[in-house]
């Protein structure tokens, strides 16, 4: 056995996944200072303040990524097609132990960069980008940049740039041209499949793991699914004549099946929750106030300094002053008074029935506002190896080629002219 495979592992107990193990190198990463920041940091934001018990974080979502990650990147790398011998490393070669390792600490890495209450404020204050922007200054900071030196060290890295490869791998392609226009990151197809496996579409892990630790810490249901079957019949296939992609084997369409399933029934009863969009709404409104007085986005110092904590202290200062920027939004919140309601509108609603209304009934700015998404519906799109042919998902299943996706659009308004919205809206 050679030196790199003897880790002194430890491990922490998670409720969904069990024991979750992790050398000496990965400890270094979670006990820094942003990995632990997310022990603070609200995986559902405000959505505790309507399910109870959905209090957990992004430093346990962040394991769970790990743990997950770790599973599917075995399971490719058992029975390698012979197309792929040239892509996929043979399993306990120095490349594949090298890649593995990288994987996980990219999954550590992926949600570092979140703002308070994680996705709340994040399309209002940090834009197009969003918090891998944040992710991507991080993980070059100083903060970690000793740690990084030290996982250098081990023989394993030595001749690679880890930083490099780790920000590829949990960044993506997509979002780290946009990021760092200066550095040309080159992407194999193999980075494209390592990012696939923490944050594709489909398959990511990231997603895997949030639908059923948010399903158990709300106490619905809906989000369980048999993921374990699913990780056991991933496949890399062809994507075309000189790419690929993660796919499914045709014994796992029916856990394909579950995982949309899961997904739609978990964005209406939870994501989509009225009562958890207006608390989130309230959030976001008073975080981008707070925002303006200590502008924490001025740099990494001030951006890592911030967490859900930090924004509930200020909230009940606030709560206090009836001079403060944020008084009516805390009063919303902490003491859940004339909390706004959130109005799902259809596509046919235009921008300008919203201004109408807004004129007809004198309202101000701060008593109502609206959310409006381009009409996009994703279909659910991706190979399954059936026999010895690639077919697509749609052509394999009644109910994948039936489904997708699409957000909502959403006016946020006092509550004394809900019904009145309604009744103008005719919803």
């Amino acid at each position: 056995m050679t030196p790199i495979m003897i880790k002194n592992f430890k491990k922490i107990y998670d409720p969904i996944h069990g024991f979750i193990k992790f050398d000496d190198n990965e400890k270094q990463l979670i006990n820094s200072f942003p990995f632990q920041r997310l022990h603070y940091i609200h995986q559902l934001g405000g959505a505790y303040l309507v399910f109870p018990g959905a209090v957990h974080s992004r430093f346990e979502h962040s394991l769970g990524v790990m743990d997950i990650a770790t599973r599917v990147y075995d399971k490719i790398c058992e029975n390698i097609r012979p197309d792929l011998f040239d892509l996929i490393p043979r399993k306990r070669s120095f490349e594949y132990l090298y890649w593995k390792k990288i994987l996980r600490l990219a999954a550590l890495c992926h949600d570092l960069g979140h703002l308070p209450f994680s996705h709340v404020a994040e399309k209002d204050l940090l834009g197009e980008l969003g918090h891998e922007e944040w992710t991507f200054k991080i993980i070059k900071s100083s903060y970690l940049k000793e740690i990084f030196e030290n996982i250098q060290k081990d023989p394993i890295f030595q001749g690679n740039d880890i930083v490099k490869d780790i920000i590829k791998v949990s960044i993506g392609e997509k979002a780290l041209k946009k990021i760092d226009v200066k550095e040309n990151y080159q992407f194999s197809c193999w980075d494209k499949i390592l990012y696939q496996i923490i944050a594709g579409d489909f398959f990511g892990v990231d997603r895997i793991d949030y639908l059923l630790r948010d399903s158990k810490f709300t106490g619905v249901g809906y989000g369980f699914f048999d993921y374990l079957q699913l990780i056991e019949m991933i496949r890399v296939l062809p994507k075309n004549s000189k790419d690929f992609e993660l796919g499914i084997d045709e014994k796992g369409i029916e856990s394909c099946e579950a995982l949309i399933v899961a997904r739609y029934f978990m964005y209406k009863r939870v994501y989509q929750n009225p009562t958890v969009l207006a608390y989130n709404f309230h959030i976001k409104r008073f975080i981008k106030k707070i925002n303006k007085k200590k502008n924490f986005l001025k740099d990494i110092d001030s951006y890592l300094m911030v967490n859900d904590a930090d924004i509930i202290s200020d909230m009940n200062i606030a709560l206090r002053d009836v001079k403060n920027l944020g008084y009516k939004d805390a009063i919303n919140i902490i003491l859940r008074k004339k909390r706004f309601r959130a109005v799902p509108i259809s596509f046919n609603v235009l921008e300008k029935d919203l201004v109408e209304f807004k004129r007809m009934n004198s309202l101000k700015d701060f008593e109502m506002e609206w959310e409006i998404n381009k009409k996009k519906e994703i279909e659910i799109s991706f190979p399954v190896l059936k026999k010895l042919a690639i077919c697509k998902a749609k052509d394999c299943s009644f109910l994948l080629s039936k489904m997708a996706y699409s957000q909502n659009n959403w006016v946020y308004i006092i509550p004394e002219y809900e019904v009145i919205l309604s009744q103008f809206l005719k919803l």
